[in-house]
C-alpha cells in the first residue's frame, strides 16, 4: 500500500477563509491539522465539501502532499532501513513503518522538528542497492518539503 502525507493549511483556525462554512456548528480541526464535519446530514456534508474546496486558496485546505516513494513498496525501503532504526527513529519507524491512516495518524511538530534534523543526516546514509539508494532520497525529497510546509504553517504532517 502506498503511504500518503500531507500539510494541512490553518486558514480555517486562523478565520482566513473567503467565507464561513454553511454549518459552522458541525465543523471541527482534527488533530492532524484537516478540518471535518461531525456528523452532518447528507446535504450537510455536499454543502461542507463544496466549502472545503475553494475555502481558502488551498484546494481542499491541503497545503502540499500526496503519495509518498517512486517505485518501490515502503515496506521494501522499511526493511532496507531497519538497521538504522535507532539513529533515524521518526523516519524508520513513524513514516516508512506508519500504518497509512491520514485521518488519524500524524507527526506533531515536535516530531517535524526531530524528523527535519534526521533528514539532514540521511544524506550521509548510502544503501548498497541502486534501487533502494533511488527510492530513499526520492522519499528525503518529499519529506522535506513536507518539513518545510509543516514549519512554516506550523501544522503537523498527517501520515
Amino acid at each position: 500500500m502506498k503511504l500518503q502525507a500531507y500539510v494541512f493549511c490553518n486558514c480555517f483556525e486562523q478565520g482566513r477563509v473567503k467565507r464561513p462554512p454553511p454549518n459552522p456548528e458541525i465543523v471541527g480541526v482534527l488533530t492532524n491539522g484537516d478540518n471535518r464535519c461531525f456528523r452532518p446530514t447528507p446535504a450537510q456534508y455536499r454543502a461542507y465539501e463544496s466549502w472545503r474546496l475553494n475555502a481558502c486558496r488551498h484546494k481542499y485546505g491541503t497545503v502540499t502532499g500526496g503519495e509518498l516513494g517512486h517505485r518501490l513498496p515502503r515496506e521494501v525501503l522499511h526493511r532496507a532501513m531497519l538497521p538504522h532504526r535507532r539513529t533515524f527513529p521518526i523516519f524508520v519507524r513513524k513514516v516508512l513503518g506508519c500504518k497509512p491512516h491520514t485521518r488519524f495518524s500524524h507527526l506533531t511538530l515536535k516530531q517535524v522538528a526531530k524528523l527535519q534534523a534526521e533528514l539532514t543526516r540521511l544524506k550521509k546514509i548510502h544503501l548498497s542497492d541502486r534501487k533502494l539508494e533511488t527510492e530513499l532520497r526520492c522519499y528525503c525529497t518529499q519529506m522535506r518539503r513536507l518539513v518545510r510546509a509543516a514549519l512554516k504553517y506550523q501544522q503537523p504532517i498527517a501520515i
